[in-house]
């Protein structure tokens, strides 16, 4: 006798088909949380590679078109990579620009002013269960970083105790000229000859002769506005103090703004302790041959070779415009001298009268072991702006 069918049955069917539903809808649940959670792992992993390459890149700029080019090279050598870290970020777009807004280039020429790094990359993401609901197979995952040098406007530490004299009021350079020899410290007045009317004037009111990169313009304002009372020093007398200020640019006497007025803290200090200490970070470069500073890769010169940075000092650039004030105009970075290995340039020059004069190298960016472009201040830090 045949089996009829009853009400348990429909029951059965139900379930059955309810059940091939719920699967279906599991599996795209399953798929949608599996490969939008890659999609997520692949943005975080994009994004790490585009922040570090960013901020490489912006670090890398100085104003020049070799900056672009130490710029490119520095992203192209990123070792960041994606895909649970299996796959090389191949093809990330670099791009320039002298603001946030743009425009942005690839290849600024010339490069003065650019300060802003901008870093794109676009992965392909394998979908594995979303296609079982909708036909992608693979879903673009963009990440951007930019990176900037801003400027810098005060320092409450981090500078050596030295000045450079420019009267020149127009950053990022002030007047310097990258390559030209300066005074950090300006020789002893001399006691008599410094009469305008002597040809040799402002010169012949030194008892040594300053360094050859000043202006007549900067000697006749430390000749009028400082006499022999004030070299450009502003650090401290005692030789402990003295060593922690120039080796590892610490204990700053006062903090130093653009603007300010640094007359009242000139000082005389210590020549020959500040000599000892000069020579001392000079030794702790692993390049002391050149005092050429050229280009980064112009061979021979200081930052065309291998070196640390360390004969690399960052000073407030000053402008005594009478008696009573010497105001910061902005700060830049200066190519202490060698003599070659056990160097004790400055120590030759210990004498009270003579001067301490650096190489002019460029504006001072925290963080590099080369220039930066400077910004208006002479002086920048780089971060993510974007």
């Amino acid at each position: 006798m045949g089996r009829t069918s009853g009400p348990n049955d429909n029951r059965r069917g139900f379930v059955l088909i309810t059940m091939g539903f719920t699967v279906v809808a599991l599996i795209g649940v399953l798929g949608l949380a599996v490969d939008v959670g890659r999609m997520f792992i692949a943005k975080n992993e994009t994004q790490a590679f585009c922040d570090a390459a960013a901020l490489a890149a912006a670090l890398s700029l100085d104003g020049t078109t070799v900056g672009i080019t130490n710029a490119q090279a520095a992203v192209a050598s990123s070792t960041n990579s994606w895909n649970l870290d299996t796959t090389t970020i191949s093809n990330p777009t670099l791009t320039f620009a002298t603001a946030l807004a743009g425009p942005w280039v690839a290849n600024p020429n010339p490069a003065t002013g650019y300060t802003y790094a901008r870093v794109s990359t676009t992965v392909p993401v394998t979908l594995y269960f979303i296609p079982v609901v909708i036909s992608q197979t693979s879903q673009n995952v963009n990440s951007t970083a930019t990176a900037a040098q801003i400027a810098i406007t005060s320092f409450p530490e981090g500078l050596a105790p030295y000045t450079a004299v420019s009267t020149n009021t127009v950053g990022p350079n002030f007047g310097l000229v990258v390559g030209s020899s300066y005074d950090i410290q300006w020789p002893g007045s001399s006691n008599g000859g410094c009469d305008p009317s002597n040809n040799n004037y402002p010169d012949s009111c030194f008892i040594k002769p300053p360094c050859s990169g000043d202006s007549t313009a900067s000697k006749t304002a430390v000749v009028t506005n400082w006499g022999s009372s004030k070299s450009g020093y502003w650090g401290a007398s005692s030789n402990s103090t003295i060593e922690q200020e120039i080796v590892d640019l610490n204990n700053q006497m006062t903090p130093v703004a653009v603007g300010d007025n640094i007359q009242p803290v000139l000082t005389n200090g210590d020549k020959a302790s500040q000599a000892n200490y000069l020579d001392e970070r000079v030794n702790q470069d692993i390049e002391l041959t050149k005092n050429i500073v050229g280009t980064p890769t112009t061979s021979g010169t200081y930052l065309g070779l291998a070196h640390n940075g360390r004969r690399l000092l960052p000073v407030p650039i000053v402008d005594p415009t009478d008696v009573s004030h010497t105001n910061v105009l902005g700060f830049g970075q200066f190519l202490l001298l060698t003599n070659g290995a056990g160097s004790d340039y400055y120590k030759r020059s210990a004498n009270g009268n003579d001067p301490f004069c650096a190489i002019y190298a460029g504006p001072y960016q925290i963080g590099s072991i080369s220039p930066g472009a400077g910004g208006s201040t002479g002086a920048t830090r780089v971060k993510l702006v974007q």
